[in-house]
């Protein structure tokens, strides 16, 4: 009797257990990930990658002319899969005097299309990295892609408040001055120029034509091919140098391999690819830390010369000191 007794205890024991874990397995699983915000130093300098968000693209889209073994290769060597999602981010760098943000995000405007649905986080990860917009002392454009403007205005007004907005000439006039556009520029002209008006009408929106010293330690560098006057930018502290490299790169996991390969979104192929080649080997010679608004998030790593080929190195995950 005492064994049997026992051994309804057992199994009445293990059924309450089995509940138990039945009850465990229905919990929903969680659709986040933690906030997009990544901090490294350059230097004395901290930057911070922001994400806006990730959008999923098939290959073939972003790359037209790349060869199905090519894209094959490239995504079976990174561990990917068609749709790849791309990185959406831009670049805080906090140089101790001056809080400056490189590109701004789509600010969530762009939802109604497919290649922006899902972007507009930007803020919400500047607060969680425990900054607020009225700390920003400059804004810089790398190109007027609506995903890195769209988030200077929230309505009519101004997004950073306190911020100076400054970009290439080059890339600007064509939409302020409303000359020489394509049919495909004019579409966006009110768009693009609506988001620069507050900061003009402000006095606090200033060009540039040289590749000049924006503030101590950032300087402008002229990467002209995606954009007319896409810019990417230096970063320079303790004998450290970082290249913010705007949209040189899309597609990491196929045009690290193969640079030749031209985007869809290039305004000027040729431009773009000379341009890509030029930076991939400056960042690989010198040992250049790079940041890419369109790899994947923190977007933030090195270059690697082997063998006629690059590779991309991400950075090593860090808790800042």
């Amino acid at each position: 009797m005492r064994t049997i007794i026992m051994m309804l205890a057992i199994i009445i024991g293990g059924t309450a257990v089995m509940g138990t874990w039945s009850l465990h397995g229905q919990v929903p699983m969680a659709k986040t990930q933690a906030p997009g915000f990544f901090r490294t130093m350059v230097g004395d300098f901290q930057v911070t990658a922001l994400n806006d968000g990730v959008i999923p693209w098939p290959t073939k889209t972003v790359l037209p002319t790349a060869t199905a073994e090519q894209i094959e290769k490239g995504l079976f060597e990174t561990g990917l899969t068609d749709p790849v999602g791309m990185s959406y981010n831009a670049f805080l760098v906090n140089t101790g005097t001056k809080l400056v943000l490189i590109d701004v995000g789509t600010g969530g405007k762009l939802n109604d299309s497919p290649a922006f649905r899902g972007a507009g986080l930007l803020l919400a990860n500047l607060r969680a990295a425990g900054y607020e917009t009225e700390q920003v002392d400059e804004i810089y454009i790398t190109h007027l892609g609506p995903d890195h403007i769209g988030g200077l205005t929230q309505g009519s007004k101004p997004t950073f408040p306190n911020a100076k907005l400054r970009a290439a000439k080059a890339e600007v006039a064509v939409f302020l001055e409303d000359r020489g556009l394509q049919r495909g520029d004019s579409v966006w002209r009110p768009f693009r120029a609506g988001l620069f008006e507050p900061y003009i009408k402000a006095g606090r929106f200033e060009d540039f034509d040289q590749d000049i010293v924006l503030v101590p330690g950032i300087r402008a560098l002229a990467t002209p091919g995606h954009t007319p006057g896409h810019t990417s930018y230096l970063i320079e502290s303790k004998g450290q140098t970082l290249i913010v490299l705007g949209d040189l790169v899309h597609a990491g996991a196929i045009q690290f391999t193969y640079p030749s390969l031209p985007t869809v979104f290039d305004a000027d192929q040729k431009g773009g690819i000379a341009q890509r080649e030029r930076i991939f080997r400056l960042a690989a010679e010198k040992d250049y830390w790079v940041a890419g608004a369109h790899l994947s998030f923190p977007g933030i790593g090195h270059i690697r010369s082997e063998q006629g080929r690059y590779r991309w190195a991400p950075v090593n995950y860090t808790i800042p000191d």
